[in-house]
């Protein structure tokens, strides 16, 4: 007989976000999120219904953002986002099963026959507005209350590390697969085996002495093997992709960068490609928190490089 501390797999389905954060501090992480398999994976075309709401959506540009008919509203409280990373569904299904983080439910997915590996989906609609569309009439006091509760979802996610052994990879998309951050590059790269190809990757492919002149990136990626744990990373939070509803977070979106990265990346990635002028209270909000983690030679590090890069990374 189960003890009473802990839910059945049944019951787990059904729990509501704090009796999953409850028993998440009692239990052990949970397997690494995997990719849904290939039966999984077998191309479905949309149905009939759908395309013609897209192509109407695309008919009167109403995607959200992302180009026109990425994201599109349906009736009845749901979306549709088209072009979406196998990556993207494990993540969500993951995080939504596994922590009490609010992410949307995914509905339907219908696989791409011409483009391996991307779906389109069906997915709940959370409540509110995107953060960056209201935190402008928002208090200080008010932006801290929802830095302080972001930093709790992030110590869920932080609870998920990567089991690195032997020459499986070490950093880039779920699943030993690619990964892809805009921060990186405008196409799939990786993964990385180690640290080393990964901060190499990072320096344009250059060698360490050439950044001689940048201490803070000599500091960090000249450090051993194994100084950080590789983690469960959203890979791009920032007020564009946090829902809220009366000060409160209702959802956590946009997961296609996410994948496992070396502990400091989430933090350092919260302020790329540079701090934004009109989201000075936002940042100062993270900083004073101190349910989050801070890496600031690291994130000097990254801002070093950032000037390097340019717009668009490796293209």
């Amino acid at each position: 007989m189960n003890s009473p501390s802990r839910m059945s797999r049944e019951d787990a389905v059904t729990a509501s976000p704090r009796q999953k954060a409850q028993e998440s501090q009692h239990l052990p992480p949970p397997s690494p999120p995997p990719l849904p398999s290939e039966d999984d994976r077998k191309p479905s075309p949309l149905p009939v219904w759908l395309q013609l709401r897209i192509k109407a959506s695309a008919l009167l540009n109403r995607s959200r953002r992302h180009g026109p008919g990425n994201v599109v509203v349906l009736p009845f409280n749901k979306i549709a986002k088209l072009n979406v990373s196998v990556t993207e569904i494990a993540a969500m299904n993951f995080v939504r099963a596994n922590t009490s983080i609010p992410v949307p439910e995914i509905l339907e997915v219908h696989y791409d026959a011409k483009f391996e590996g991307f779906a389109n989906i069906v997915m709940t609609k959370l409540a509110g507005d995107d953060l960056a569309d209201v935190i402008q009439d928002m208090s200080d006091t008010e932006i801290k209350y929802v830095v302080k509760e972001l930093s709790g979802y992030m110590k869920q996610l932080r609870r998920f590390d990567k089991d690195i052994g032997g020459n499986a990879p070490a950093i880039g998309g779920l699943g030993g697969i690619p990964g892809y951050d805009s921060r990186i590059a405008s196409i799939p790269f990786g993964p990385f085996a180690t640290m080393a190809d990964f901060h190499t990757y990072l320096r344009l492919r250059e060698p360490i002495e050439d950044w001689i002149l940048e201490p803070n990136v000599m500091a960090v990626h000249g450090k051993p093997e194994g100084t950080y744990k590789m983690k469960l990373t959203h890979g791009d939070i920032a007020p564009r992709n946090i829902r809220v509803k009366r000060g409160k977070i209702t959802g956590l979106i946009d997961w296609e960068f996410a994948g496992w990265y070396p502990e400091y990346w989430e933090y350092t990635r919260m302020f790329f490609p540079g701090e934004r002028p009109y989201l000075k209270n936002w940042y100062n909000a993270i900083e004073e928190e101190d349910g989050i983690g801070k890496y600031k030679t690291e994130r000097k590090a990254e801002e070093a490089i950032w000037s390097r890069l340019g717009p668009f990374g490796f293209e």
